[in-house]
């Protein structure tokens, strides 16, 4: 590999003032509850609050699971419009394309406006919830009950109010300490995103900002976390060395999303990441869906220096391209070690057989025979029962996938963004029904060795 002077620069400094040590990583309360051994991890998940995302983003993710009489509903929840007439077919995904291509049909510009339309919008549903009910057979009732939850969260102010939501009402550990009377802690990965460079509307906090919200956060809680990165970021590598030095550690991991416009085998992110593998920062990748990523088309993207035209009439189509599983080879090849998670494990769509991304699934299985510290995450995936089920069918089997799949599936939600399509904390109760046997891997084990841990060492070191 052929590094820049600026490059070598970066990983002269990075090799002498970052810990090859992940424990030094981890703050007093999370060395802590491993030292006392009852607890289980949430290995994916998101903590913004209102001020991290706009309103492009909030319509994008609630329209995701628009369906049937509940389709025109949300369109004018989110958007502030009657839902076209002649547009009643239209399924999720292509609301969404309707988003995108058409920002102008959004109402309200600001997100505190939107939220506070939105609540109106609700009043009237709820209103009409009865009536709803009778002639539609779904509680309409719990819809409201839902959104009304997600605006709460979005006018909390804060990431860490929007994580003590998360933790009180629905992590996996209430959910296990509900059907057990136990009383296990949590530990969770909370991840950055980097809207402000990915997507050309920017958002009210800069990436700075949230970076040091989220850094701060992890000082109060029990979080691990992990910095998210973007190859257009000009001062990436001054932040990098900031965010893991060894004399003040501030992150514990690295978040890639690369459906915001670039390949992870971009040139500027290879040093980052032979800095990962050199000195034991886990890697977290989205590798799932396109409900968010760049409108660019052609998107013009970097892999290993060169450049790569991706261009297709549906985003959704190009953003798939940005998030295959097979992308993360070129990075793999050349830093073996690199300890990389794919989250989402391809999306559950293509765990519900979908034929544009079922291929997934497959090339995943050969990846994690190939390189040996290979996970993937099955977050953003639990309201679909197909989809679980379909998962424990490959976990259940004693062949060479279900092995590495014991030994490198974890668990996730992917809080907040999968509150609006169903009942969280009812979808983590099916998980552990189905899985029941492997939970101690999927909810600890596995997360343990993906970050490089374990009870005995951090213990010892305590």
């Amino acid at each position: 590999m052929n590094f820049t002077n600026e490059q070598l620069a970066f990983i002269e400094k990075a090799m002498t003032s970052i810990s090859n040590d992940p424990q030094t990583r981890l703050s007093p309360i999370v060395k802590n509850i491993i030292a006392e051994d009852n607890y289980v991890f949430d290995a994916y998940c998101h903590v913004f609050d209102g001020d991290c995302i706009n309103v492009k983003y909030l319509a994008a993710r609630m329209v995701a699971g628009a369906f049937g009489v509940l389709r025109a509903r949300i369109w004018k929840l989110v958007t502030g419009n009657q839902y076209p007439e002649e547009k009643s077919l239209l399924q999720g995904d292509e609301m969404i394309e309707m988003i995108y291509k058409n920002p102008e049909i959004i109402t309200d510009k600001d997100l505190p406006t939107a939220l506070d339309r939105m609540d109106k919008e609700l009043d009237q549903m709820e209103l009409e919830a009865e009536s709803m009910k009778s002639i539609h057979g779904f509680n309409p009732i719990e819809f409201v009950k839902r959104y009304r939850i997600i605006i709460q969260l979005l006018r909390s102010g804060s990431m860490e109010n929007v994580y003590k939501a998360f933790e009180q009402n629905y992590a996996i550990h209430q959910v296990l300490n509900n059907r057990d009377g136990g009383n296990k802690k949590l530990l969770t990965i909370a991840l950055g995103m980097d809207l402000n460079s990915g997507w050309e509307d920017s958002v009210p906090k800069t990436w700075e900002e949230q970076n040091a919200e989220l850094a701060l956060l992890s000082k109060n809680h029990p979080v691990l976390p992990f910095l998210p990165i973007d190859p257009r970021r000009e001062n990436l590598y001054e932040v990098f060395i900031e965010a893991f030095d060894q004399n003040n550690p501030q992150f514990f991991g690295v978040k890639c999303y690369p459906a915001l416009g670039y390949l992870p085998s971009d040139i500027r992110l290879m040093p980052i990441f032979k800095m990962c593998a050199e000195k034991n920062i886990p890697v977290m990748t989205h590798c799932g869906g396109e409900i968010v990523s760049t409108f660019e088309n052609p998107i013009y993207a970097n892999r290993l220096g060169e450049q790569v035209e991706i261009k297709d009439y549906e985003r959704k189509h190009r953003a798939r391209k940005l998030n295959e599983p097979k992308e993360w080879e070129y990075v793999l090849n050349e830093y073996r070690n690199l300890r990389l998670c794919l989250g989402h494990y391809g999306g559950g769509a293509a765990w519900e057989n979908d034929p544009a991304t079922s291929h997934r699934i497959t090339e995943i299985f050969e990846m994690m025979a190939k390189y040996d510290n290979l996970y993937a995450d099955f977050s953003f995936n639990l309201e679909s029962h197909t989809a679980i089920k379909n998962f424990k069918k490959k976990l259940d089997k004693d062949d060479v996938n279900g092995n590495l799949m014991k030994e490198r599936s974890l668990f996730g939600t992917d809080f907040w963004v999968i509150l609006p399509l169903s009942d969280l904390f009812k979808d983590q109760q099916n998980f552990v029904e189905e899985t029941k046997g492997l939970l101690n891997d999927l909810l600890k084990t596995n997360v343990l060795n993906y970050l490089k841990l374990s009870y005995e060492t951090v213990n010892a070191n305590s």
